[in-house]
């Protein structure tokens, strides 16, 4: 297939590795509406199909249709290893096909933290540019998380 283009990034965190997953992967959306996005972009999170499990659909859009609404489903769910697939998909259906697929694994450390892994296969292809971006944005979304976490830990 041509113009796929792949990344790996690696975050280590001294979080553990089932809050990160439970907090950062399998509550990502949650995350995103509660810490990321600003109230102003009028983001909303829809399941169109599922209860979060595999299958589910998620359609993220915007007040306005300021940017295009993205849709995601997820693919693999493995709570005892740590393991999450989504896809980004476009069509109805039967006609649905994958633009992008996220495989997130969260790899516990002897120290107690982890490593946050993301592997994404981009099949509409991107340039350096914006898989640089794509990275950067990430890990701000994960250093975000982690505030988050130890600052919600300081103020049990």
């Amino acid at each position: 297939m041509a113009n796929v283009n792949s990344w790996e990034l690696e975050i280590p965190s001294s979080i553990p590795a089932s809050k990160v997953f439970d907090g950062f992967v399998v509550g990502f959306f949650d995350f995103l509406d509660s810490h990321v996005f600003p109230a102003s972009l009028g983001v909303t999170f829809t399941n169109l199909q599922g209860d979060g499990g595999v299958g589910t659909i998620k359609l993220m859009s915007f007040e306005d249709d300021k940017l295009p609404s993205v849709k995601y489903k997820i693919k693999e769910l493995d709570l005892e290893n740590f393991t999450y697939n989504m896809a980004v998909i476009e069509g109805e259906d039967d006609e649905q096909y994958e633009l992008t697929l996220s495989e997130m694994k969260v790899i516990p450390s002897v120290d107690g933290g982890c490593t946050f892994v993301q592997k994404t296969t981009e099949y509409k292809g991107t340039d350096e540019d914006e898989t640089e971006s794509h990275k950067e944005q990430l890990t701000q979304w994960f250093k975000t998380f982690e505030r988050t976490i130890t600052q919600d830990s300081n103020d049990d």
